[in-house]
């Protein structure tokens, strides 16, 4: 379940620096926790991210949870990690 004061990212083809940024400035603006989502082949660029974030913020950010689960899309099931990431204070 997604959270008012949550904010969702979906992973896909732009570089990890991008998503990294996105990320940061979702702290910045306020946001309490940031989900990162990946589908498919870009379930792997998900936990990539969320390790680059780790080690960019250290201290500033923690591991909320995990969910692993699928979702019907356009009559296709799709695959996906969830990985919330929140600030720390």
């Amino acid at each position: 379940m997604i959270k008012s004061e949550e904010r969702v990212i979906v992973v896909s083809t732009k570089p990890l620096r991008d998503y990294i940024i996105e990320v940061a400035i979702m702290f910045q603006e306020g946001a309490n926790s940031v989900i990162i989502k990946g589908y498919g082949k870009f379930i792997s660029k998900a936990v990539d991210l969320y390790n680059a974030v780790l080690s960019r913020m250290k201290d500033s950010v923690e591991l909320s949870g995990v969910l692993i689960n699928s979702e019907v899309i356009q009559g296709r099931i799709k695959p996906y990690i969830a990985i919330r990431i929140k600030r720390r204070y």
